[in-house]
């Protein structure tokens, strides 16, 4: 797993000098060493959620393939099944969660929880002032046992593994202004830049 995201950061990697390129061609407010601090960060927030992407899939995939290959046919059930992704997915997660090798200049959180738009947009500002990576106040850490429920499979049926598909969403919510949710934090220090990402609720990784 370690050498699969080292090779999608390196891969990855080639987008940074564009965005780079990009940002100090249209800044005229930040100075370079703060828009080369911007641009790091966007590009890692992005490389990132394109790991989490990849690492759902493959767990998935390698998930249900190795349940079908293992199991008889006459031992086969939809929730046997449905275990055996949501096991395959969380382990990918925790092992993505658990990576600490992504830029020694930024600090990366992976994270799971309930929070409002509100509260996502005002986040950068908090980690600023924080001094450090950190999630919303209903979160917690991909790799605990909270984000379990936040990782929703729907099977396409047994033998049809390419049907399956993955929702990073949570259960039914706390009250009606905040959204279950899976996210990405990332904030340097060096270069006082914070961000944050969300995955879409609806969407489908396969």
């Amino acid at each position: 797993m370690r050498g699969y995201v080292s090779f999608l950061i390196v891969l990855a990697a080639l987008s940074l000098f564009a965005a780079l390129g990009m940002l100090l061609a249209s800044s005229h407010s930040y100075s370079n060493e703060e828009a080369v601090g911007i641009a790091r960060m966007e590009y890692l927030e992005r490389n990132v959620k394109e790991n989490i992407y990849q690492a759902v899939s493959f767990g998935l995939r390698s998930a249900g393939a190795a349940y079908d290959l293992a199991t008889p046919p006459e031992a086969r059930t939809p929730q046997g099944r449905e275990a055996a992704l949501r096991e395959g997915v969380l382990l990918s997660l925790t092992e993505l969660g658990n990576y600490e090798g992504w830029n020694e200049d930024f600090e990366v959180l992976i994270w799971c929880g309930y929070a409002s738009e509100r509260e996502l947009d005002e986040l950068p500002k908090r980690m600023r002032e924080g001094g450090g990576a950190e999630g919303c106040e209903l979160c917690s850490e991909i790799s605990n046992k909270e984000c379990d429920a936040f990782v929703q499979v729907v099977q396409g049926g047994i033998g049809l593994e390419t049907g399956d598909y993955v929702l990073l969403k949570g259960p039914e919510p706390p009250n009606p202004f905040v959204e279950g949710v899976v996210g990405v934090s990332v904030y340097s220090g060096k270069f006082d830049a914070a961000g944050v990402g969300v995955f879409p609720v609806g969407e489908e990784i396969r």
